[in-house]
């Protein structure tokens, strides 16, 4: 795995008018494939998959999961068979995330909504086995404790930042991130329920016998209507903050997360002072869902 991820400073106007820096951890620039964090959750799965001698990963995702999409890049990299599991029942030509993912070799599984809530039902997941034959699952978002613990190692490891903040969506890459950290937290939910992904963080880490290292929160207002869900004002707040930064963002995760902590720098969340790092998780292949 990549020791150093690249961190680019954001040198505008906002920033400096609120006394406050900000910098951007680059994970999106770690693997033109293999986005952002789905690199050092998928990454430990793998070895493990491997070490238990399986030929075959299986997980879950909707038509533009970022998870899928790296999942069938990592499959074709490493020579092992793919399945997506896909929320939703096919209803006409295949996303260009879902189009990628089956030019990378993964075989496509469309189950409808309601199933889709069983995936974590070990009963279903059994059916799953007599259906495609042994495999390696790993849960949607890659949130189990491989992922979470690959996480752990998004963070330089030595730095001067005083807050680290990122988008959360199912909350492993911010229960790695608090169990790493030696200082505060701030997750922005992007999907919608208050104070869902609070609780599914914390519930990961008890699950997995972690302990958060710092301060940390979940904000949950800045979802934006809901997960997938973006409206014109995202839409040119990200062109603006592209211009000015010459940062890609995606609807999906960055750019939710960039326009709360605009926001939250103006309406002074942060002190006078404070370092952000931002963590960018990838996912750039979203930016296609815009249309």
């Amino acid at each position: 795995m990549v020791e150093i991820v690249p961190v680019t400073p954001v040198n505008t106007e906002w920033v400096h008018q609120h006394k406050v820096s900000v910098a951007v951890l680059r994970a999106d620039l770690i693997d033109p494939q293999i986005s952002g964090n789905k690199y050092f959750k998928l990454l430990p799965n793998i070895r493990l998959a491997r070490a238990q001698q399986h030929h075959t990963l299986l997980s879950f995702g909707g038509p533009w999961s970022n998870h899928l999409h790296a999942l069938a890049a990592a499959g074709q990299r490493y020579g092992l068979r793919t399945i997506g599991v896909v929320r939703g029942e096919q209803g006409g030509p295949l996303t260009a995330c879902l189009q990628d993912a089956a030019d990378f070799g993964m075989q496509l599984h469309f189950i409808s909504r309601i199933d889709y809530g069983h995936k974590t039902d070990p009963l279903w997941q059994a059916r799953l086995v007599d259906q495609f034959g042994p495999h390696y699952l790993i849960p949607e978002g890659g949130a189990n404790r491989a992922g979470i613990v690959g996480c752990q190692q998004l963070l330089p490891k030595d730095h001067d930042y005083t807050h680290v903040v990122l988008a959360c969506g199912t909350g492993a890459t911010m229960a790695g991130v608090v169990s790493s950290s030696r200082v505060p937290v701030t997750g922005i939910q992007v999907l919608k329920g208050a104070g869902y992904l609070q609780r599914e963080v914390a519930g990961l880490l008890q699950q997995h016998g972690l302990q958060a290292t710092c301060d940390w929160q979940v904000l949950d207002d800045w979802h934006g209507g809901g997960y997938g869900r973006f409206s014109p004002q995202l839409t040119a707040f990200m062109q603006r903050f592209e211009t000015e930064t010459g940062i890609p963002l995606d609807p999906v995760y960055s750019g939710k997360m960039l326009q709360a902590v605009v926001a939250l720098i103006a309406h002074s969340h942060f002190p006078a002072g404070a370092r952000l790092l931002v963590i960018h998780g990838g996912g750039l292949q979203g930016r296609r869902s815009l249309g």
